[in-house]
Order: C-alpha cells, then structure tokens, then sequence
C-alpha cells in the first residue's frame, strides 16, 4: 500500500511538473533588452522606460545592453548569436527594415519572432534655434540657395529617417545632401555643432535640448504638446502621416511559451500609466500590435521600403540575375582581351612581351571592376558618391595605367623581365582574387587578403609593419567609406 502511495504521488509531482507555467522556471535571471543606438535615442529610451516599469510586474530585471554599428546590423546579429532562450531580447525600431536591405545582409526578418509594437512617432524637421535656418521656410530658401550642398542629418544610409528626408525633398522642390551618423544621438550632436542644417527624426528628440526647434511635423494634426508648430501638409508638404514605429522582437527560436510571457509582460507596461503618459509627453501614439498583427506590420513596410529604396536609388532596382550576368561578362572579358592583343601583335608582326602582357591583364581586371560597377546602385539624391564609386575609381586608374603600358610595349618593346613578370602577375592575379571574394566574403576580409598577400609577394618581411599597414588600411577604408561617405560597403554572403 505505502508503495502503491509513493507511486502515485510521484505521478501527479511529474504531471503538475509537465503543466507547470512557464513563469516558474522563466525568467530566473535578467533579461538583456539589446539596443542598437548609443545611449540618449528614441530607441534607448523607449527600452529603458520598459525596463523601468516592467519591475512592477515581474522580479527578474530587465537590464539595457548598447551594441551599436552597422546602423543596427550590429544588435541584430548579437541576437542572433545568442541561445534562443528568451533572456536577449531586440529593440527592434522600424529602420532596421532598411538596414537588412542596404547592407544586403543575409539576415532577414525571418530569423525573428515579433513580440509586440509598442509605439507610433510621428516623423519630424528639426532644426537648431540658434542658426538662421529655423522653420520649414528657412530650410526652403537655404536649400535653393545652396543649390544642393545643404546638410541633413539622420542616422544611417538608407533608414527610415533618410527616406522621410528624401521624400521631404521631393514634395519641396528641392535638393540636399544626406550625412549619415550611427545613431540618433550622434546626429543630433552634428546638429548642435553646426555640421547639419535639418536633423530628421522625432518629437521627443527635443526634450531636454532647448537649443533644438520642430520645424515641422509629419501629423494630420498639429501636436498638442507644440501647438505653434505646423504640420507638413501645412507647410505645403504633401506627407501628413509618416511615422517611426519601436517594438521588440527575440530570436526565431524562441519558443512560443517564453515568447507569449515576454508579450504578456509587454502588454501589462504599454496599459500602465506611467508608460501612457511617457508616450503622450513624447508626443507619440501608444499602440499594442502584438506577435501576428506586428509581422504583419513588418511585413508591409519592407515591401513598401524596397520601393522607395530602389527609387532613391539606394539599392539597385535591377533582377539580382541581371547583376550576376553584367559579372559573368565582366569573367569572361579577361580571355577576350588576351585574344584581341594576341591577334594586334600577330597582325603587326611582333611578338607577345612580358609587358604587354601586364598590361593586358591589367586592362581586363580593369573592365571587370566596371562590369562589377554596373551592377551596383548608383548615388543617392544629393550625393555625388554610390556604392558603384569605390570599383569605377579602380577601373580608371588600372585603364590608364594599362593603357600607357600598352602604348609603351607597342612604341619600344622592352626585354622580359620574368621576375618583374611574375610580381605584376601575382598582384594582378591577388586582385581577381579580391573580385572573386568580394561578394562572397565581404569588403574587409577581401580587401585584407589583398593587403597582405600583395605585400608579402613583393617581398616585404616585416610582420609587425605588415600588420600595422594593413590595420590602417582597413580602418582608412572604414571611416572615409562606412562612416564619412556613407557608402554600404558589401558584407559578403559567408558572413552575413
């Protein structure tokens, strides 16, 4: 009987363990909400508000970590590295949408479980107070006047905030020039320093900053925390609701218990008032869009992002096989120059140089970088630089480059030279390697493996300089043509 007894009661201790809800074993420590902007953004406040109020209603903290670069591929990726167990959640605003597509980055929004959209800000011109560019007409009369050298300022290449300048643009009959910075923080400083005219972004990026003014807001109507600022469509601006939504989002594995907590937490701080009134002070909307209705949402603005993307031409708006098959011909333009100086020197009577043949290599990889060019998108509006810059200015110094070399070789022959022959050989051969490696690896480790190889080659032996010149490649590489230019320089598909 007694062990009859015990069995059963070790059956039903097994059962009620097997029912048990998800709240006794989760969360049993904090809870890392990751934020891709440095400290002060809309974003890094909006999390830290939620970790503030979240401690009413459960124990286990919720505790902000900032990893920003990469205008948030950064965040996203550190999400993605972690175990799905629900203790990394993402902050996840809407600009991460265009991250994903600038970047060509193999993450996607498949790779998340959306939890919930928390709020709706309205899109907003501000400008600095103690310039002489203040209100919505300023910024017109500025902008003709600098004819297209006039300076907004925003987080990132291709964000959200840089299409609401674009579109801003083009409802306003005017031009300017986009300076992108990683985080809204850092923008607004630009402005504050006098290195922007117009910052794009929110209403709440002004509180505590008296030096900042709204110039306008995109509304259907005029906020009642800024009665005296007007509207877009008031100002002549046909753009009456754009908006900036914030959400959270964990990894696609998470599973569904944890994910349905984490939503039900969400929900219990978005219906508390002291997360209502930080909403209504920020002049923003308090919405609750939970798991299906926010990847829905998701959903809609990607496709709608790619179409306003492909029309600033920030990403191509060419077929992907389009693209692979202006690269293919770029391959195959290598065999077909040798053939055409083959058949130039035969016809001549003259003999194939070792200089010639340089030159012709040189010509071919030449035409390749172009061909690879050409399958890039071009410059943004108000931008004199692209993706497609950085292999065009390649090209055209290898072109001249090849070109005298090939005058010279046909004018005056010069004697093989087969160690001489052989180095140029090998850059060039290290260079169509770069070419090959580029969309497969990325810029950096391509361009890595160029550095060194080429230095090595040419016989360089000392390994402490090698590596310091090739750091400092690297990192010239990324301020001038990440950080200053802007440019979205190809990730690679390996890393993703």
């Amino acid at each position: 009987m007694t062990k009859r007894w015990f069995l059963m009661m070790a059956m039903v201790v097994v059962i009620a363990g097997l029912h048990s809800p998800v709240r006794a074993e989760y969360p049993d420590k904090p809870i890392v909400i990751v934020v891709h902007a440095k400290p002060g953004g809309a974003i890094d406040l909006t999390a830290r508000m939620v970790s503030k109020i979240a401690r009413s209603y459960t124990d286990a903290p919720l505790v902000i970590e900032n990893r920003y670069g990469g205008s948030g591929a950064v965040a996203m990726r550190a999400i993605l590295g972690k175990d799905p167990t629900g203790y990394h959640v993402l902050a996840f605003p809407a600009t991460f949408i265009s991250t994903v597509k600038v970047t060509r980055s193999s993450i996607s929004m498949d790779d998340y479980r959306f939890l919930a959209c928390m709020v709706e800000a309205p899109e907003a011109l501000i400008t600095n107070r103690n310039t002489d560019v203040v209100t919505i007409e300023d910024i017109v009369r500025d902008a003709k006047a600098k004819n297209g050298k006039q300076i907004w300022v925003g987080p990132g290449v291709g964000s959200l905030d840089h299409l609401m300048a674009i579109k801003t643009w083009d409802k306003l009959g005017i031009t300017a020039t986009w300076l992108p910075y990683d985080g809204g923080g850092e923008a607004v400083a630009a402005l504050l320093g006098g290195h922007g005219i117009v910052y794009v972004g929110n209403p709440e990026d002004v509180r505590g900053r008296p030096d900042l003014q709204i110039a306008a807001v995109s509304a259907l109507e005029r906020l009642s925390r800024y009665p005296d600022v007007p509207t877009l469509m008031e100002s002549g601006c046909d753009l009456p609701n754009e908006i900036m939504w914030r959400g959270f989002a964990v990894h696609k594995d998470t599973p569904e218990e944890i994910c349905n907590w984490l939503t039900d937490l969400l929900g219990k701080v978005s219906s508390d008032p002291e997360w209502v009134e930080f909403v209504a002070f920020n002049s923003a909307e308090n919405v609750f869009y939970k798991q299906d209705e926010f990847r829905a949402l998701v959903e809609r603005d990607s496709q709608e992002s790619i179409k306003y993307l492909m029309m600033a031409n920030i990403i191509a708006g060419e077929p992907d096989q389009l693209a692979q098959r202006k690269r293919l011909i770029g391959w195959l333009l290598i065999p077909l120059v040798f053939l055409v100086l083959f058949f130039v020197v035969k016809i001549g009577g003259r003999k194939v140089t070792g200089q010639g043949s340089i030159a012709a290599t040189t010509l071919a990889l030449a035409l390749l970088f172009l061909m690879y060019a050409f399958s890039f998108p071009e410059p943004t509006d108000g931008q004199n630089v692209g993706a497609s810059s950085i292999p065009i200015i390649w090209a055209l110094v290898l072109i001249i480059f090849s070109l005298l070399q090939i005058v010279s070789s046909l004018k005056q022959p010069q004697d093989n030279s087969r160690g001489r022959i052989s180095l140029v050989l090998l850059v060039c051969l290290l260079m169509i390697l770069f070419v090959g490696l580029l969309p497969i690896i990325g810029f950096f480790p391509a361009t890595l493996i160029l550095l060194v190889g080429g230095i090595y080659a040419m016989g360089y032996r000392k390994h402490l300089t090698v590596g310091l010149l090739t750091v400092g490649m690297l990192g010239f590489c990324y301020f001038v043509f990440m950080k200053t230019l802007g440019l979205p320089l190809p990730m690679g598909n390996f890393f993703g």
